[in-house]
């Protein structure tokens, strides 16, 4: 490479030379490489499988969270990750003595064809996929286990259920907030599902990749303080009185490439699908801004994923949670100053809306005035309009956005309804009886 300096002579400039790759495994040092990763490290087949296997078993070894004998429901959607781990699982259940996984796994798969346009023979050959191992495994329909207790069962009401979940997402105009809604049905299934099956333990099969780009576009969302429940190893359902669940990610420190190499090797077929993300611009939605954002400089930087997953981690919620919002069932932020980004954010929106009048008015008066104009006094929508007051109070941040973009709560699960009309009956006969307290 050559410049000209000042004097107009050329200056060249000597290039380092880029060393070359071993071309022999780097573990065994006697195998032709088959895989590189980050660039620099070279894996023949059979030693990169059993450091992917080591990975895995390592971190559900070294966390002991799994006892013997245990239920434990392990969670497929068709993915690449999930077949993975669904493979990783059956073949510890076949090791010898000393190396055999020793729970009892259940595994379920939650059929979303009702919002999406499946190929009509995905669900059998996912039950064939099942069969062939030969565990035992539960096909349950999204809508049926969002709204009914016995899902695991025929349900004839399952085209009301049906209905209901569709109008939920037609209702919602932002792609983000479908995506982000999607999530939280999802996770209140199988919530629901563990709970049916008697399974005190869930395993889900999000990758480094997937957690990296969720962190940062949950960040994004106002989820912040939900990081630790977003990308954790391990995470209690502290919301649940009844059982004592935990949510186990056992392929997180798997990046997408060792998983991709793995399915390779392994000869795995995944059922992938389409979603809502399915052919968007990066422009419709957070996550899929987030995803591009960080694939491409995962192009250039091979740590990139790495790096925002284990700050992410360092910056994790460590405080004890003081409330639960009612729909995702995270963290929420209670108790803000005057003075925190979340407090001046709902003051901007409200003077957006009120303009000049909202500018004489405090945070605790503008909540006031708007749910003042908001109300009609002798109207049959009041108690609905109080509804859903109620419910708002009791979300975090991103969750209220949600509920505020629904024109109707009726298609909810019964569970959130009920509960909130419940505390305001309770609030009314407070409200009716004070005078009489001592």
């Amino acid at each position: 490479m050559c410049s000209v300096d000042e004097e107009g002579a050329e200056v060249f400039e000597v290039l380092k030379l880029i060393e070359p790759l071993e071309l022999k495994c780097r573990k065994c040092l006697f195998e032709d490489g088959n895989v590189v990763l980050q660039k620099k490290f070279v894996y023949c087949k059979t030693c990169f499988v059993s450091m992917v296997t080591h990975k895995f078993r390592a971190t559900i070894g070294k966390s002991k969270l799994v006892n013997r004998g245990e239920r434990v429901l392990v969670c497929v959607s068709g993915s690449q990750s999930s077949v993975t781990l669904l493979h990783m699982i059956w073949t510890g259940l076949q090791q010898s003595t000393y190396k055999r996984l020793t729970f009892d796994p259940v595994v379920l798969y939650i059929d979303e064809s009702v919002l999406y346009d499946y190929p009509q023979d995905q669900v059998n050959k996912i039950q064939e996929l099942f069969e062939k191992y030969g565990l035992t495994y539960h096909i349950v329909k999204f809508a049926a286990a969002v709204y009914s207790d016995n899902c695991l069962n025929e349900d004839t009401n399952i085209d009301q259920y049906n209905d209901k979940l569709k109008n939920i997402f037609s209702n919602l105009s932002d792609l983000t907030l479908k995506e982000d809604m999607l999530m939280k049905l999802r996770k209140r299934a199988i919530t629901k599902l563990a709970e049916l099956l008697k399974c005190t333990r869930i395993m889900t099969a999000e990758n480094e990749h997937k957690l990296s780009i969720r962190l940062l576009s949950n960040v994004a969302l106002g989820r912040g303080s939900q990081i630790s429940l977003d990308i954790g190893l391990s995470v209690n359902n502290k919301n649940n009185d009844k059982t004592s669940l935990v949510t186990i990610r056992p392929i997180r420190n798997l990046s997408a490439k060792e998983i991709a190499y793995y399915a390779l090797f392994n000869k795995l077929e995944d059922f992938m699908h389409s979603n809502f993300l399915t052919a968007t611009s990066e422009d419709e939605s957070i996550q899929k801004t987030t995803e591009r954002f960080v694939n491409d400089l995962q192009v250039d930087f091979p740590s990139t994923v790495s790096t925002i997953f284990r700050t992410g981690e360092k910056i994790s919620e460590k405080t004890s949670a003081i409330a639960y919002c009612l729909l995702c069932q995270g963290i929420m932020d209670v108790n803000m100053s005057p003075s925190s980004a979340m407090e001046a954010t709902k003051y901007s929106k409200y003077v957006s809306l009120m303009g000049v009048k909202a500018l004489k008015l405090s945070l605790n008066d503008l909540k006031n005035e708007n749910t003042n104009e908001k109300k009609c006094n002798g109207c049959k929508c009041k108690n609905k309009q109080d509804l859903k007051e109620e419910i708002i109070m009791n979300l975090c941040y991103a969750c209220t956005h949600i509920i505020q973009d629904l024109e109707s709560l009726d298609d909810l699960p019964e569970e959130i309804l009920n509960k909130e009309k419940e505390k305001l009956q309770f609030k009314k006969m407070e409200e009716q009886i004070k005078d009489f307290l001592l």
